[in-house]
């Protein structure tokens, strides 16, 4: 994964020869500027990598060797526009709160059901009780979608009917959740393109109405710069503290992941690297640094 930006790198840490210099650095951002437009990483991500590793040069101009202080350069850049991020059943425990309310959203075709099926996989396997919501009452088949993924992970969904009021059934839910004993409440949403503002609207009655705890933005790996676009959309309505990226096992290009953190300035909870439940993996920019950088 990520292979043509990881080659960026590489090639960055080979270029820069002998002591670090400013002159290095703007070269071969200039000379391959093109190239990191085609990993996906947008303008200003790029202005920001170039300008923290030329503002970071003047304070390591004396270390060696030249390639691990490169590299040590890059890590630390790339680090700073990740936030630190939890997973969910630290998140959980932290709050003292049962049930804990989770509202997953974003668009179409991102993933969204399985990843609600995954997380609830993943909080089962930690001892923590969920129920997954089906209060996406529109789409065919969504129902039927997660009731299936329920029944192999051995995870209680709770439905009603399609056309039934999404905000309604999820404060059912949570109601149903209270009086059963379950943990963590995970609500599957219908997916909403950035531009409809009716949907969008809908959507922020479910949150309003559920009074949830957490609200995770689901975004595709390989939806290019289209995910800046979805992303700052969901999080201005109805807003979002985390997000999870789906499908970076297929990601060859990388630049999604960088703009997703540097324009949001939220933290990349889970990513999921593959069509088994187990395939969600907790964030941390030791996961991207070695993704990216080797090592």
């Amino acid at each position: 994964m990520f292979s043509r930006l990881k080659r960026l790198f590489s090639d960055l840490v080979s270029a820069v020869t002998g002591k670090i210099s400013e002159s290095d650095i703007e070269r071969f951002f200039k000379d391959r500027e093109i190239e990191f437009i085609e990993a996906d990483v947008s303008f200003e991500v790029l202005d920001y990598l170039k300008n923290e590793l030329l503002r970071r040069v003047n304070e390591y101009r004396t270390k060696s060797p030249k390639d691990e202080t490169i590299k040590q350069l890059l890590a630390e850049v790339i680090s700073g526009i990740f936030p630190q991020s939890q997973t969910l059943p630290e998140i959980y425990a932290a709050s003292g709160k049962k049930p804990f309310t989770v509202v997953f959203l974003g668009i179409n075709g991102t993933g969204k059901t399985t990843t609600v099926a995954k997380v609830a996989f993943n909080l089962k396997n930690t001892g923590i009780r969920p129920l997954m919501v089906a209060a996406d009452t529109f789409r065919t088949g969504a129902i039927e979608q997660l009731q299936e993924h329920g029944r192999k992970i051995g995870v209680e969904v709770y439905y009603r009917s399609y056309g039934f009021d999404p905000a309604a059934l999820s404060r059912d839910a949570f109601e149903y959740a209270r009086s059963n004993g379950y943990d963590v409440v995970l609500i599957d949403t219908a997916g909403r393109m950035q531009t409809n503002e009716s949907l969008l609207n809908e959507l922020m009655k479910l949150v309003s109405v559920v009074r949830s705890d957490l609200n995770i933005f689901v975004g595709d790996a390989l939806a290019g710069y289209d995910m800046i676009n979805q992303a700052l959309a969901f999080l201005n309505k109805p807003g979002f503290s985390h997000s999870i990226v789906t499908k970076v096992d297929a990601e060859v290009k990388g630049g999604s992941l960088l703009n997703l953190a540097y324009f949001t300035k939220k933290p990349i909870m889970y990513v999921g690297t593959g069509q088994r439940y187990e395939d969600l993996e907790p964030f941390s920019s030791g996961w991207i640094l070695r993704e990216l950088l080797g090592g």
